[in-house]
C-alpha cells in the first residue's frame, strides 16, 4: 500500500513538473514569436502604454497623372504633445505641425510664418502618419476586415480625412514579427489609391525633451538648417489645371509691385456657382509673422493646408493659395489646389 502510494505521489509530482516545463516553454515561445495575439491588438496595447515615441517614414500622395513623395517625422510625448515635420525635396520646404500645452500650430519656416489653429487636431479626423489615428480607426470600426499571411496582417477599416468627410477605405498593414504597422494605404471615394504611408522607423523607447515642442525653438531650428534667406525667383501666378465641370474664369485682378517681389491675384470662377482663387506671394521676413485661424489641418499632396468652413488655404514655394467657395465640397477644393503643388524639378528655390 505504501509502495503504491509512493508511486502515485511520484507520478503526480512528475506530471506537475512536466506541466510547469511545458508552460514555461510556451511562454518562451510566445515571447520569441511576439505573442499569439493579433498584431493590431499588441500594437494598440503598446501605444496605450507609451510615454513617447519617434516615427519616421515616407508619404506618397497620388494624383491623376503621377505621385508626389514627402519624408516625415513624428515625435510624441505623453499626454498630448505632438510634432510632425514634413519635408519635400529640400530643407526650405520643411513644414511643421506642432501641438503643445499652448495650442496647435502650423509653422512654415522658409517664410518665417506661424499659424495658430483653433482646432481639435488630431482628434477631429484621421491622419495616416499618426499612430494614434490608426489605433482609433481600428477601435472605432466594428466591421474591420482582417486578412493575414505568414508575414503580415492587413486590417481594413474606414477612415475620415476631415471631420465632415465621407468615410473611405484604409488598409493598415502590420508586420507579424514586430507587431508594428509598416504601411498604410488610403483610398478615395472611388477606391483609387490616394495616400500611401510607409513607416521606416518606429521607436517607443525614444527619449524626447520638452524642448522639441517649443514653438520658437522649432521654428529657429529649421531656419538654421536653411541657413540663408530663401528667394523664389521663378514663382509666378498661374491658372488652375482643374476646374469642376461648367465653371470657367469670370474675372481676375492681379496687383504687383515694380520689381515683382510682391504680387496678389484674385480670380473669380463661375457666377452663380463657383469659387474664388487668391494667390499671394509670401516672402521671408526677419520677424515671424503670426496668424490665427479656425479650421482643420488637411493634407494636400503632402503639403499642410488649413481647411475652414468654406475655404482651403496652403503655402507652397513662396505662394499662399486660398480657394473659397460655398458651393464646392472640400475634396473639390483640394483637387483645384493640388494642381499648383506638383513637383517641378526646374523650379527650385534659390
Amino acid at each position: 500500500m505504501n509502495r503504491l502510494l509512493t508511486k502515485k505521489l511520484v507520478r503526480t509530482f512528475l506530471m506537475r513538473i512536466f506541466t510547469v516545463v511545458v508552460f514555461i516553454g510556451a511562454m518562451l515561445l510566445f515571447s520569441a514569436c511576439g505573442g499569439s495575439d493579433e498584431p493590431q491588438k499588441v500594437f494598440t496595447d503598446k501605444l496605450t502604454k507609451a510615454q513617447s515615441y519617434k516615427v519616421e517614414g515616407i508619404m506618397e500622395s497620388y494624383y491623376d497623372s503621377g505621385r508626389k513623395q514627402n519624408e516625415f517625422k513624428v515625435l510624441y510625448k505623453y499626454p498630448e504633445m505632438i510634432k510632425v515635420e514634413i519635408k519635400s525635396g529640400e530643407n526650405s520646404d520643411k513644414q511643421i505641425i506642432l501641438k503643445n500645452n499652448e495650442g496647435v500650430y502650423i509653422l512654415i519656416p522658409a517664410v518665417n510664418k506661424n499659424f495658430k489653429i483653433q482646432s481639435d487636431w488630431p482628434e477631429n479626423a484621421s491622419y495616416p502618419y499618426l499612430l494614434q489615428s490608426l489605433a482609433k480607426d481600428i477601435a472605432n470600426d466594428p466591421e474591420a476586415i482582417i486578412t493575414e499571411d505568414d508575414t503580415k496582417v492587413t486590417v481594413e477599416t474606414k477612415t475620415k480625412m476631415h471631420a465632415d468627410a465621407t468615410p473611405v477605405k484604409q488598409k493598415i498593414i502590420f508586420d507579424r514579427t514586430t507587431n508594428l504597422p509598416t504601411e498604410v494605404l488610403v483610398y478615395d471615394e472611388d477606391e483609387n489609391l490616394y495616400i500611401r504611408t510607409v513607416f521606416t522607423h518606429i521607436d517607443f523607447d525614444y527619449n524626447i525633451s520638452d524642448d522639441e515642442f517649443d514653438l520658437e525653438g522649432s521654428m529657429a531650428a529649421v531656419r538654421l538648417e536653411i541657413g540663408q534667406e530663401v528667394i523664389y525667383e521663378d514663382r509666378e501666378i498661374n491658372y488652375p489645371l482643374y476646374c469642376p465641370e461648367g465653371i470657367t474664369l469670370a474675372s481676375e485682378n492681379i496687383i504687383s509691385n515694380t520689381d515683382g517681389t510682391e504680387r496678389l491675384a484674385i480670380m473669380k470662377y463661375g457666377t452663380d456657382y463657383g469659387f474664388t482663387l487668391i494667390q499671394e506671394y509670401v516672402n521671408d521676413n526677419a520677424v515671424t509673422k503670426y496668424q490665427e485661424e479656425n479650421g482643420e489641418i488637411y493634407m494636400v499632396l503632402g503639403n499642410i493646408a488649413i481647411l475652414k468652413e468654406s475655404s482651403l488655404q496652403t503655402i507652397y514655394r513662396g505662394i499662399e493659395y486660398t480657394i473659397a467657395s460655398k458651393d464646392l465640397i472640400p475634396e473639390e477644393l483640394a483637387k483645384i489646389v493640388q494642381g499648383f503643388l506638383y513637383e517641378d524639378p526646374d523650379d527650385e528655390p534659390k
